[in-house]
């Protein structure tokens, strides 16, 4: 018999000391993008990504020498919306955020 797929479901948030924050029922997928994208499929999730570039003017958190993002409060993008993930990249800190499909 198959095994039952669990959804990942909304959970309250409370980001760490720098600011960043994984959904704790989110796997480690190792920068395995062939892997999350077949997870994101199997969970039926759209997905929602930006930097904070995009929503920053003015001060930029990071002119600071430190890699956090305090002082970035990226909102959903609708009342559907709950919050994967907010992380460091390479091209700087990137929200995520999914809803069912």
């Amino acid at each position: 018999m198959p095994e039952e797929t669990v959804l990942i479901q909304p959970v309250a948030v409370v980001r760490n000391e720098d600011g960043w924050w994984d959904h704790p029922d989110l796997p480690e997928f190792d920068e395995d993008y062939t892997a999350f994208k077949a997870w994101i499929a199997d969970q039926r999730l759209v997905l929602q990504q930006w930097y904070m570039e995009a929503d920053i003017d003015g001060h930029h958190p990071y002119d600071d020498g430190e890699c956090h993002c305090l002082g970035w409060n990226p909102e959903a993008p609708g009342p559907e919306w709950f919050l994967l993930g907010i992380f460091d990249t390479e091209d700087g800190p990137c929200v995520s955020w999914a809803r069912r499909e």
